[in-house]
């Protein structure tokens, strides 16, 4: 019996002395906790302070913050405290030099005084008109709209005149392209080489900017193909002196027309123009097309050039179809009410 009780209380004395596990805390993951509860709280306040700034630029500083927040951090965000524009106004008014709307008011005053006091020569030296009207236009960008009809008419009669004086007769052209100012195109084959150089020579000659592109193989050797700036020259710019008034429209094409008809040069679509508004006119363009040959055109562009039509020609382009010239022409003309 004793021999059980000493075994019973050696059992309770080994199972007393146990010791429990120890927990071993790592300092280094407590840190990375600490610094993400910190970084995320940060962050939570940037996100808090963003969207309440985003509000006080949209919605204005509330009455409940007026007066409190500071006046740099509102010019940040571009938000506005009426408290504050009322306390700068009342600055600006109370200034040692008695206020600067006083200040303001006498020298509007003595402005009053010193124009009142110019006399009217002084006015009109100031104002110069001359400037208005001395303005020197070179170019046909910078015409006014009749002048610019009136280069139209000089300048496409010039070209076919030249063409129909310099081309050798052995030289013919499947394409011949001019657009105002004096943009010019042509395509076409001479007889033989002595032709080509002649034609090509004299173009050259009296032109700006003058290419030749090179040739494709499958060319024949007198391939002509020229492009450039024609030489205009003694261009009356008052030869067009007068818009055309809206009642006198129709009569002017039909005057135009029946030109071209002495000519024996039929044009048909003239009855369609497409009209744009420009204010205070409008511009009548009227695409008409013929098949007159060379010969009839430049006689009809010729009588044109020298008539008082009122009508302008921006853009002719003429080509060989099957065995007939066929020539489309882009006229303008300017109309007021």
């Amino acid at each position: 019996m004793i021999h059980l009780n000493l075994i019973d209380a050696a059992e309770r004395l080994v199972e007393s002395e146990t010791v429990a596990p120890v927990h071993v805390t790592n300092v280094k993951d407590l840190q990375n906790k600490s610094r993400k509860k910190v970084l995320t709280v940060l962050v939570a306040a940037l996100f808090v302070f963003a969207a309440f700034s985003c509000f006080l630029s949209v919605a204005g500083v509330p009455k409940q913050l007026h007066g409190l927040l500071p006046t740099p951090y509102l010019d940040l965000i571009g938000a506005e405290d009426p408290t504050r524009s009322a306390l700068a106004i009342g600055i600006g008014q109370k200034t040692s030099a008695g206020g600067s709307l006083e200040a303001e008011a006498a020298a509007a005053s003595a402005m009053i005084r010193k124009r009142e006091n110019v006399t009217v020569k002084q006015v009109v030296g100031e104002i110069n008109p001359q400037a208005l009207f001395n303005n020197k236009r070179n170019d046909y960008n910078s015409y006014l709209p009749l002048e610019k009809l009136s280069y139209q008419k000089a300048s496409v009669g010039q070209f076919l005149a030249f063409l129909n004086t310099a081309t050798p007769d052995d030289v013919g052209f499947s394409d011949c392209i001019y657009q105002a100012p004096n943009f010019f195109y042509v395509r076409g084959v001479a007889a033989n080489p002595a032709s080509q150089k002649a034609f090509l020579d004299r173009i050259r000659a009296v032109s700006s900017d003058f290419r030749t592109p090179p040739l494709p193989e499958n060319a024949p050797a007198t391939d002509i193909t020229a492009f450039g700036m024609y030489n205009v020259s003694n261009v009356n710019l008052g030869s067009v002196s007068s818009f055309v008034p809206t009642a006198e429209a129709n009569n002017e094409i039909k005057s135009m027309k029946a030109l071209a008809t002495n000519q024996k040069v039929q044009l048909a679509g003239l009855d369609k123009p497409l009209i744009e508004e420009f204010g205070v006119y409008k511009r009548y363009t009227i695409k008409a097309t013929t098949t007159a040959d060379f010969a009839e055109l430049n006689g009809f562009i010729t009588a044109f050039v020298n008539s008082p039509s009122r009508i302008g020609i921006r853009n002719i382009e003429m080509k060989l179809a099957k065995k007939d010239m066929f020539t489309t022409i882009l006229f303008e003309m300017f109309v007021i009410k």
